[in-house]
């Protein structure tokens, strides 16, 4: 072992530290509940332009929801870095989904 960790002491590998950054990403389909959300959550969205949005359909791509163990939609999820933070309904009401966009200002 003692000739294996020869060549890490002098030289740096690791990769220097990104920006952190706040991704809000609503899984909806096209049923009412789903339509509504995606329109409330729009609204939302232009106030707040400096937050980033995805918006996933999820008929068009069955296998997202399932990596962030999602089994009721409309959902709304706010990642960091690819890791969840926070997770909303999107039908529970627009001040759950402010507090949602102003965590992500932060």
């Amino acid at each position: 072992m003692k000739h294996f960790w020869k060549g890490f002491e002098s030289s740096k590998t690791a990769a220097p530290v990104r920006f952190k950054k706040h991704v809000i990403v609503l899984f909806w389909n096209e049923e009412p509940r789903g339509v509504k959300a995606k329109e409330v959550f729009s609204k939302i969205s232009k106030r707040y332009p400096s937050v980033a949005i995805k918006t996933i359909n999820v008929r068009q791509d069955p296998t997202k929801p399932l990596r962030h163990n999602i089994h009721s939609l409309p959902m709304v999820l706010l990642l960091k870095d690819g890791r969840e933070v926070g997770r909303v309904l999107a039908d529970d009401g627009t001040t759950l989904l402010e507090k949602l966009f102003r965590k992500a200002t932060t």
